[in-house]
């Protein structure tokens, strides 16, 4: 079977996805808003949805954007500071010009905690927080500053580790809701729970995620899925692509690099199955180019999954450095130009164009408030059970662009 043929066959388009509840609860009861006495911590509104596996006998309780300071300082082990001495970043290397180097040195630049620490939630064994675009969800290898870095300093952990309380992460490009976990036995609850696959309504499952993007060109298709394996790229690592024509990949690899330890042991795994649901929230203009807003759901959990998935039907996010127009990653997430004609309805390469060309200006140029040319990725909602009371909660955050 030809590669494009699989594409085909992958590419499911789901014209009406029918008693579902992927997208909506069953039904919604508003509460007016309550405040705890003892942690003041906000509760906005209950609802009551089949998905969480209790045929809707327990409320789902809805945390919606950040919370005050005096919501949270009650959880806090050190104050939160009301000037920041180490605001400035350091001086940038003379002579960066890799994209690299580039990558790096925005990287370890210090994140002020009255801009980059946003609870949305806090207990004794759970911090839930909107982290911005362009922030580290955790520190990584070279201790860099991090999201997770300020939860552990402004919050602590049982086992005073920051690595103790990373239950998933984030791209530093996507913006949105993330957890952290403060003891123990919620980090090992929570791994559980996000191992599996995220929930679409099915009753089963205790983690859901939904997405919401911009993504180049009008999107033809109102809703659907994108069912396609992913894999390493053999020719970007350590980025991803689409897992088809793996043996024709081989063939084209210098011998010398597929030798090298490193790359052997990150090419020796097998595409994984991947699989993303999409909705059409609005048809929308960018500076006079189309573009549209998608609501996705991640079924399976992939590096870069959305990202892949949403260029290898021809609609990569903008803003994409990597998997959108001219980024450091294959295009259309590998696939061949035979196979991307399967998708006649694809955003052309002038609209990419143009539109790689009004983010690069916003980089430079833009005012306080406006799009600044970050990734158009937001993970705008978490429901998930509490690790200790296994009460249904959901977290949201509105999308900055």
């Amino acid at each position: 079977m030809k590669s494009h043929d699989m594409v085909a066959i992958a590419f499911l388009v789901i014209l009406n996805l029918g008693s579902t509840t992927a997208y909506a609860p069953l039904s919604t009861r508003r509460n007016d808003q309550v405040l705890t006495s003892s942690n003041e911590r906000h509760i906005a509104d209950i609802r009551y949805v089949e998905w969480a596996g209790y045929n809707g006998l327990l409320p789902l309780q809805n945390y919606r954007n950040p919370m005050k300071l005096q919501g949270f300082a009650g959880w806090m082990c050190k104050p939160m500071p009301i000037h920041w001495e180490n605001h400035h970043a350091k001086d940038a290397p003379e002579g960066i010009r890799s994209k690299r180097a580039t990558a790096d040195y925005l990287a370890s630049m210090p994140l002020d905690p009255r801009i980059h620490l946003q609870p949305l939630y806090v207990d004794a064994h759970l911090v839930v927080v909107h982290k911005e675009s362009g922030a580290l969800s955790v520190p990584g290898p070279r201790q860099n500053p991090s999201v997770g870095g300020l939860v552990h300093e402004y919050f602590g952990n049982e086992e005073d580790n920051v690595d103790k309380m990373i239950v998933h992460r984030l791209d530093m490009h996507t913006s949105g809701v993330i957890c952290y976990a403060r003891n123990k036995e919620a980090l090992s609850t929570l791994h559980d729970a996000f191992r599996s696959k995220s929930g679409v309504g099915l009753g089963d499952e205790t983690v859901y995620k939904k997405y919401e993007a911009l993504v180049c060109g009008h999107v033809k298709v109102s809703e659907g899925e994108i069912d396609l394996p992913l894999i390493r790229d053999r020719y970007h690592p350590p980025f991803m692509k689409v897992g088809i024509d793996l043996e024709k990949d081989t063939d084209e690899v210098d011998e010398s690099v597929q030798q090298h330890k490193g790359y052997m042991k990150m090419m020796s795994k097998p595409p994984k199955e991947s699989l993303s649901l999409f909705r059409v929230l609005a048809w929308e203009i960018m500076n006079g180019i189309p573009v549209t807003r998608l609501e996705l759901v991640p079924i399976t959990g992939r590096t870069h999954q959305l990202r892949v998935h949403c260029a290898a039907i021809g609609h990569p996010i903008i803003g994409d450095n990597i998997y959108g127009y001219n980024g450091d990653g294959s295009p259309y997430g590998g696939l061949s130009n035979d196979a991307m004609k399967q998708f006649p309805h694809a955003a052309s390469e002038t609209i990419q164009e143009e539109l790689f060309n009004f983010v690069q200006e916003r980089r430079t140029y833009h005012e306080l408030g406006e799009y600044n040319g970050d990734l158009c990725l937001h993970a705008k909602q978490l429901t998930l059970l509490h690790p200790i009371s296994k009460a249904p909660m959901s977290f949201e955050k509105d999308s900055p662009f």
